[in-house]
C-alpha cells in the first residue's frame, strides 16, 4: 500500500481492523495518503468477503492491480464461524472467491494484472487437496496446511493465466523471501531470533511483486514464480513435481466449497 500510494496510485486497502488501516495511513503524506480509501472486511469468512466482492462491485470501480498478498501461518488448529479451517480460507479461498468474482463481472480494465503472494514454503509440497482446510484437530500441522495453500496459489495462477487468456488480467506469482514481517515473528519466533539480522525488509520483500505491477512481463506456457525479479522453477525437489490432484480438481473443490454456503 505504501509504495504503491507513495508513487501516485489510487489504493483501495483492506484489512479486518480499521484501527489499523488507520495507523498504516497515518506513515503516509498527505498526499499518498489521500489517494488510499479502505474497506474493512474479515477474509476468513466467505460471508465477508463476498460483501467485499459486492461493494467492489457496486463501487462501479475499474482496477488495474489485484494483489492478493494476504496469509497467516498459525501453529494451532482455529475454525471459523463458518467452520472451515482458517489458514485455508484466508491463505486461498477468499482470493480464489475475491479474483474469479472481479474477472466474472468486468471489473478489470484492459492490460490489468493480478498479483498473488506465495511462500518459499510451498516448496516442500506438491499440490493436492488433502491438507487443505484440515478440521480435525490430530491431523492438523499449521506450517504443512500453509504450505499446501501457497502450493494451490501457484496452480490456480496458471490456470487462471488459461481461463482468461482473451478477457482477463495477466496472473503472476511471486514469493517475498523471508521478510522482516510482524507475521513471521509470531509465527515463527525462534527462526526470527536466530536469522532477524539477514531478514529482507517489508520493502524488500515486495520489490517483485510491485516490479510485475509496473513491468508486466511476458506470460508463457511455462509454470514460473517469480523471485527477485525474475521466473523461477516452482519446484526444487523432484517429490514436489507429481502432483496429488489436477488444477481442475483444485478448481472444482473451491467451487464446492464455496457453494456450501450460497446452495
Amino acid at each position: 500500500m505504501h509504495a504503491a500510494a507513495t508513487a501516485g496510485a489510487e489504493v483501495v486497502a483492506v484489512a479486518r481492523s480499521q484501527q489499523r488501516l488507520d495507523a498504516a495511513i497515518g506513515e503516509l503524506d498527505s498526499a499518498a495518503a489521500a489517494r488510499v480509501s479502505t474497506i474493512v472486511a474479515d477474509m476468513s469468512l466467505q460471508s465477508e468477503t463476498q460483501n467485499l466482492l459486492q461493494r467492489l462491485l457496486a463501487s462501479g470501480l475499474k482496477f488495474d492491480v489485484l494483489q492478493n498478498n494476504l496469509g497467516i501461518l498459525l501453529p494451532d488448529m482455529t475454525i471459523t464461524r463458518e467452520g472451515r479451517e482458517t489458514t485455508f480460507v484466508i491463505n486461498v479461498l477468499s482470493h480464489f472467491l475475491l479474483t474469479e468474482g472481479l474477472a466474472d463481472n468486468g471489473a478489470f480494465n484492459d492490460g490489468a494484472v493480478v498479483v498473488n503472494m506465495t511462500s518459499g514454503g510451498m516448496y516442500t509440497v506438491p499440490l493436492g487437496l488433502r491438507a487443505l482446510n484440515t478440521t480435525v484437530e490430530k491431523y492438523y500441522n499449521g506450517k504443512y496446511s500453509y504450505a499446501h495453500a501457497k502450493r494451490a496459489q501457484v496452480a490456480l495462477t496458471g490456470y487462471w493465466n488459461k481461463q482468461y487468456a482473451a478477457t482477463g488480467p495477466k496472473f503472476y506469482v511471486t514469493h517475498p523471501g523471508w521478510a522482516k514481517t510482524p507475521g513471521v515473528k509470531k509465527a515463527l519466533p525462534v527462526f526470527w531470533k536466530i536469522q532477524n539480522l539477514i531478514l529482507r525488509t517489508p520493502l524488500q520483500g515486495a520489490d517483485t511483486a510491485l516490479w510485475l505491477c509496473a513491468n508486466r512481463p511476458a506470460i508463457t506456457d511455462e509454470e514460473v514464480v517469480w523471485f527477485d525479479r525474475a521466473a523461477r522453477s516452482t519446484h526444487v525437489y523432484p517429490a514436489t513435481k507429481t502432483p496429488k490432484c489436477s488444477v481442475e480438481e483444485l478448481v472444482t473443490y473451491f467451487r464446492e466449497e464455496l457453494s456450501k454456503q450460497t446452495g
